[in-house]
């Protein structure tokens, strides 16, 4: 049998021994490839950096202090057993027992999502300021509105009023039912879910949103309670989140940080295509990118991909052509990519019936699960379009120029869903 684990994820571990056999045996467990750290540790390496404090030495913690004042961008986790006082490491991941590496890659897959979102949003800022349009900066008084899920959950109460002190309202809704009908009536700057809510296996509401990613475009705060044991379910919600805050400590700084994250959020949100905004960018018909932002958007995709070594993979769907001259089938296949795409992921019409979204940091099989839930939507929402398309996934490689890898995903093979099927 062939081992495949050359392509799970990389971290690097700064620990002695025995702790350094531990902590590698753990995270290989989880799905990750650990490795042992450098000598002396290059702070400005890509991969992510475990530092298991109790064992590393005086100088490993001074570089590491170092790091933090000159802010190095680096997913630094932090394995503290004692609760010692440890350097400043910034928004270091932080693990207080050994049996929470087994949610690790969880962790860092949504600090990963954090950063591809940021870089993502400054990106579409500066595509639109190449094709003449000044997108207005974030107002600072804006009143975020959080969508809180959990079942449950008595954290709500203690949140509530605190928060709302903060100026940051928050609508609770406690099935999915509820969620889906609050989303359809007003915009929330994020969903704030209590993981502890969702620790059973059979709840429907946490199949919806780690399965079914009900949630669609909407940012996810997770609230994590570290020293907990996750299931599955829990792991995938943090996967897939933007931003992961550990309920533990005093309620104010909880408060305080979400606060924080739900105001980063709103001023870092990537610039979405929407009916009659921003008209030199967006196609009349769909609401959509239109074909000049995106073809000169993913050169600055690729562009960002090769410098920090990441997938960007373009996901093509095509209407047959005589749903090509149906305004509402064209209208109605907007909608839906509109509903399951992340804001990090870009929409596009290119041509009449032919719909392109780029996705930064995924790589193909991350493309996959995006056209079957896609796939999976118009089939319950859209009838009329049935199986009268096909899709196409190209991921970037190094002979690609931006406008071959827009034109390889609308010429080649196409996969009808009745085959995805």
């Amino acid at each position: 049998m062939s081992d495949l684990s050359f392509f799970d994820p990389p971290i690097e571990i700064a620990a002695g021994s025995p702790r350094q056999e531990m902590i590698s045996s753990r995270l290989r467990a989880s799905g990750m490839r650990p490795y042992p750290a450098s000598t002396p540790i290059d702070f400005s390496a890509p991969d992510p950096l475990l530092i298991d404090i109790a064992t590393v030495s005086r100088e490993t913690l001074d570089g590491l202090s170092r790091a933090t004042m000159v802010q190095v961008h680096r997913h630094i986790v932090i394995l503290d057993l004692s609760e010692t006082q440890i350097p400043s490491a910034g928004e270091a991941v932080l693990l207080r027992r050994d049996r929470d590496l087994s949610g690790l890659r969880s962790r860092l897959a949504a600090l990963a999502r954090r950063a591809s979102r940021l870089k993502e949003a400054e990106a579409r800022r500066d595509t639109a300021s190449a094709l003449g349009v000044r997108i207005p900066p974030a107002d600072l008084n804006a009143v975020p509105t959080l969508l809180y899920l959990g079942e449950g959950s008595a954290l709500f109460l203690s949140l509530q009023g605190l928060l709302r002190q903060r100026g940051i309202a928050v609508t609770a809704a406690l099935s999915r039912h509820t969620a889906q009908q609050y989303m359809a009536e007003r915009r929330f700057a994020a969903a704030l879910v209590d993981l502890d809510s969702y620790k059973e296996e059979d709840s429907l509401t946490g199949h919806w949103i780690a399965d079914e990613n009900g949630l669609g475009i909407l940012p996810v705060i997770a609230l994590s309670h570290p020293g907990l044991p996750l299931t599955e379910r829990q792991n995938t919600i943090i996967a897939q989140a933007t931003e992961v805050v550990d309920a533990a400590g005093r309620m104010a700084k909880i408060v305080s940080l979400i606060e924080t994250v739900c105001r980063r959020l709103v001023a870092f949100t990537p610039l979405m295509p929407h009916p009659g905004e921003h008209r030199d960018l967006t196609d009349f018909t769909t609401g959509l990118f239109n074909l000049a932002f995106m073809e000169t958007h993913v050169a600055r995709q690729m562009e960002i991909a090769t410098q920090r070594a990441e997938h960007l993979s373009v996901l093509t769907f095509c209407l047959d052509p005589a749903l090509s001259q149906s305004l509402q089938a064209q209208q109605d296949f907007a909608g839906i990519i509109r509903s399951q795409i992340r804001d990090s992921d870009c929409p596009s019409l290119l041509r009449p019936g032919t719909f392109a979204i780029s996705l930064p940091a995924t790589p193909y099989r991350g493309a996959i699960r995006l056209a079957e839930r896609i796939a999976s939507a118009i089939d319950k929402r859209a009838p009329g379009i049935g199986t009268r398309y096909g899709w196409r996934i190209t991921e970037k490689r190094a002979y690609h120029t931006p406008k071959t890898l827009l034109v390889t995903g609308q010429v080649g093979p196409m996969l009808r869903p009745s085959i995805a099927a």
